[in-house]
């Protein structure tokens, strides 16, 4: 009887011991996922691009250094008070680059040059102005209007004159929006008779 109670024993301990084992939890680590590209989180790269704290920089301020790239729209005008006064067909398309300073929130200086599709030489004008802009940090615009001078090269040479004025719109602190015209007085006429030009511009501003 005794042994018979201690072989009962032992198969229930083994029985016991079997089915511990084969609900043995096997626990594994996951790897965190790979957040290296923007397409893993969409919402980061979006948030990081438009949208700002202005408790740590203002959109617009004071010391700042930005890189203009943009494409462009040359047409000769006979006289300022009929512009504009060409048709689209009779202009030029190019590209430029500008370069601006803001010693302070609101006036700064500019210079920039553009490279106008048909034109003789690589480099169309360089000009240098004085920029005054109004920011409006609520709805991230700012106004600025400019005057200043500078050389052109194409197609003849010529000291000029300008003024403009423009629009900019800031996604974040480093990266803007702009667009703006300029009405240009040249001291020599182009060949086909007019003496002045206008002259559009619209593309990116990078802000450092």
């Amino acid at each position: 009887m005794k042994k018979s109670i201690i072989i009962v024993a032992v198969m229930m301990f083994a029985t016991a011991s079997a089915v511990h084992a084969d609900t043995t939890v096997v626990t594994t680590t996951t790897p965190p996922p790979d957040d290296t590209h923007i397409w893993n989180d969409p919402g980061a790269w979006w948030n990081n691009t438009f949208y700002y704290d202005n408790s740590h920089r203002p959109l617009f301020g004071a010391n700042e250094l930005t890189l203009d790239l943009f494409g462009t729209y040359l047409a000769a005008e006979r006289r300022f008070t009929s512009f504009p006064n060409t048709s689209i067909r009779h202009g030029s398309w190019g590209g430029g680059i500008g370069a601006n300073y803001f010693w302070s929130k609101d006036v700064g200086i500019g210079v920039d040059t553009s490279f106008q599709d048909g034109a003789v030489k690589f480099v169309d004008h360089v000009g240098g102005n004085l920029i005054v802009r109004l920011p409006i940090e609520p709805i991230r615009l700012a106004p600025y209007v400019f005057a200043g001078g500078g050389r052109r090269f194409d197609p003849n040479g010529a000291w000029f004159g300008d003024g403009g004025a423009g629009l900019e719109f800031r996604l974040n602190p480093h990266l803007g929006i702009f667009g703006d015209a300029r009405y240009i007085w040249g001291d020599k006429a182009l060949p086909n008779g007019a003496r002045d030009q206008a002259l559009l511009r619209t593309g990116l501003r990078l802000a450092f």
